[in-house]
């Protein structure tokens, strides 16, 4: 027991935290040369690198016919596949990705900066050819090695801003637990693997954070500029980060109060619009208006509501979370309201505006006539969010992985919540944070990788937990007395 404290008191030494980067750096990339450019079996997948081709074609942000409905060239068997699922189908009918995304032609349903920076790398280092998801070829994507290895940089550094995170809102010794425990935390080093927003997205979102606590401690011109960038970036990667953009001046306002710059924090926002401004721009030229908000929103609504009591999902054998979603539906089926919002729609030749207009209506309606089916929808989406094992058929060694990290840190951060309110002003913005993920997860849509960019902050909370059920250290002495 002895030689356990004196281990996690060590690293609390900037010379072990800069070991435990580097180790996770050596994890990541390891990996990431280990797979080459095959592509894991995870969804969304072929369509980001359709789009970084497009990107990198010239094209724009637009996806190609070969990921609507019916890929061509596809073998007889996955083909056999394919045609067992009603929404391939239903994309095949409609000639849209997801009954929305018209292939060839400019889209915002997704928002721009992931797919403009693979695009980016796609255009730099070429094409590769051959990728292979499952059975499926993809003839198109970046050099998904080069891909990965700027993944796992971004992914590397996150341990590095834990540390200066728990170091300033904690202790150093809590600061380099979180970290160690980030070093090999089975979750990120997965997405780091694969081609979606979540990686980037986390990375981002700290960077962010980082730059608020400066901010917090020195309100300099640099560190304001630093979070407006930050944050403008992050809104680009997930548009959905817009509802927490007025809790970053709260969270600033708590600990400050009368010490606040105000001026500074302006420019910070303006800064924020600024980066988003010519996605708006270019929505404007391109679809006709200048939304901010992606066009995805009804699609997404409509999937964790209105379909979950369509014949496709409550016939035929399911297993893990699936299956507790058909329970739900086939007990509460028959006391629906508004049963005639439930199917998509046979759209024809609405713009992906109107789609997505058409299907957010769609969803409210039901919602309306169904107030308390949506309150239960929330409680299985929060079920789906805070679930350790990712999948039911999962090994026993990501079994293992995943009930020995997320499986303990979700309780002990439940504790280290409580236990850190001591110093509630100071550390809101974790929070924040938290409760935003949990929020918005339960409102819209929800699953594992819409929590693991919050993860860092749970991972956060449960070091606190220990090194105070440890009594390793004392909670310092604070720099505002208003904190």
């Amino acid at each position: 027991m002895k030689r356990l404290r004196l281990f996690i008191l060590s690293l609390g030494n900037a010379r072990t935290i800069g070991i435990i980067f580097l180790v996770g750096l050596t994890i990541r990339v390891g990996v990431t040369l280990v797979l080459g450019n095959r592509l894991l079996p995870m969804a969304d997948q072929p369509v980001f690198l359709d789009l970084a081709e497009n990107v990198a074609q010239g094209r724009g942000l637009s996806v190609s016919r070969n990921v609507v409905g019916l890929p061509e060239d596809i073998s007889d068997s996955l083909l056999a596949v394919l045609l067992t699922r009603p929404e391939r189908m239903r994309d095949e009918q409609l000639g849209a990705l997801w009954g929305i995304i018209k292939p060839d032609t400019p889209t915002a349903f997704f928002e721009p900066f992931y797919p403009l920076f693979v695009g980016g790398i796609r255009w730099i280092f070429g094409p590769t050819s051959g990728t292979t998801i499952g059975q499926e070829i993809i003839p198109f994507g970046p050099k998904i090695i080069i891909v990965r290895l700027f993944q796992s940089l971004f992914d590397a550094l996150v341990i590095l801003i834990l540390y200066y995170l728990g170091k300033t809102l904690f202790t150093p010794v809590v600061g380099g637990l979180a970290a160690l425990i980030y070093c090999f935390y089975p979750y990120s080093i997965a997405f780091v693997t694969n081609i979606v927003t979540q990686n980037t997205y986390l990375f981002l979102q700290a960077v962010m954070v980082y730059f608020f606590v400066r901010a917090m401690r020195h309100q300099s011109w640099g560190n304001y500029l630093g979070l407006g960038l930050a944050a403008g970036l992050t809104l680009l990667t997930r548009i959905s980060l817009i509802s927490f953009i007025p809790l970053i001046i709260i969270c600033l306002y708590l600990p400050l109060r009368k010490e606040l710059k105000w001026g500074r924090l302006g420019v910070s926002m303006v800064i924020m619009v600024l980066a988003a401004l010519p996605w708006m721009l270019r929505n404007q030229a391109a679809l006709g208006q200048a939304i901010l908000l992606p066009t995805k929103g009804g699609r997404n609504l409509w999937e964790y509501n209105n379909q979950n009591f369509l014949p496709e999902r409550m016939e035929g054998q399911f297993t893990g979370v699936s299956a507790v979603y058909q329970k739900f539906a086939l007990a509460n089926y028959e006391g629906l309201n508004a049963k005639e919002l439930l199917p998509f729609p046979n759209f024809t030749t609405e713009s992906e505006i109107e789609r997505d207009r058409i299907l957010n209506q769609r969803v409210m309606g039901f919602i309306r006539a169904n107030p308390w089916v949506f309150v239960k929808l929330c409680v299985l989406r929060l079920y789906q969010l805070f679930r350790v094992q990712p999948s039911a058929h999962a090994g026993p060694l990501v079994i293992l992985a995943s009930w020995g990290t997320f499986g303990w840190i979700f309780p002990a951060a439940f504790v280290g919540l409580i236990l850190s309110f001591n110093a509630w002003r100071k550390r809101s913005v974790i929070y924040a944070l938290v409760l935003y993920t949990v929020g918005t997860a339960a409102l819209t849509a929800s699953g594992i990788p819409h929590r693991v960019p919050t993860d860092p902050y749970f991972i956060l909370l449960a070091a606190f937990a220990l090194v105070t059920a440890l009594k390793l250290e004392n909670t310092p002495k604070l720099d505002n007395p208003n904190t």
